[in-house]
């Protein structure tokens, strides 16, 4: 089973990770949960900060399989 989460890109806060927002406006005072991700996943177009995309997640194994954009 695959789950969609949205996202909304924080920034590139180290080398070769991007740090993102999971669930923006949800929890967290409306801040979320934060999530870093590889670089190498996340489109160019996409790395901004304030970008929002959905990361697809395999339920069983946690692995993020796919990055899709927001619609």
């Amino acid at each position: 089973m695959l789950d969609k989460i949205p996202v909304q890109v924080l920034g590139c806060l180290r080398s070769g990770i991007i740090t993102v927002i999971a669930f923006p406006g949800v929890g967290m005072v409306d801040g979320g949960l934060p999530m870093e991700l590889p670089t190498e996943m996340i489109p160019a177009k996409l790395r901004m900060p304030n970008s929002e995309f959905i990361i697809v997640r395999n339920r069983q194994s946690g692995e993020l399989t796919q990055v899709l954009p927001k619609k």
